[in-house]
């Protein structure tokens, strides 16, 4: 037996070894099951999933007339001039709630902090 590189085999090392697939004796080749991807059927075509790459391929959109909702030309800058507007106000009010927790903090209690007495004074 010859020592071949992954994925072949043979006495000429020029048998692919299909992992999901069977080599085609006239040419050498894997013909794949399902939609797994040559040349050794290793993995999915792109697109197709699941552990047999049997699943539908994932749709997607791919262009701008397959998204749902059509906004007219004359409102995209508005309505992205009222989304910054609303996360300055959101960012502002996120500040102003930080500074009022902060403020109202208490320090803590004296006996909380001080562990030892202090020095006794000397005169």
């Amino acid at each position: 037996m010859a020592n071949c590189p992954p994925h072949w085999t043979g006495a000429a090392c020029d048998w692919p070894i299909c992992v999901h697939g069977r080599a085609n004796p006239a040419t050498k080749l894997c013909n794949c099951y399902n939609y797994y991807s040559p040349p050794f059927c290793i993995s999915c075509l792109p697109g197709y999933w699941g552990e047999s790459c049997d699943r539908q391929p994932l749709k997607g959109v791919t262009s701008a007339s397959d998204f749902p909702i059509r906004v007219p030309p004359f409102l995209v800058k508005p309505i992205l001039f009222a989304i910054a507007i609303l996360i300055v106000l959101l960012i502002l009010f996120v500040i102003y709630r930080i500074r009022i927790y902060i403020r109202s903090r208490k320090p803590p209690r004296y006996d909380d902090i001080a562990k030892d007495l202090p020095p006794p004074y000397s005169s």
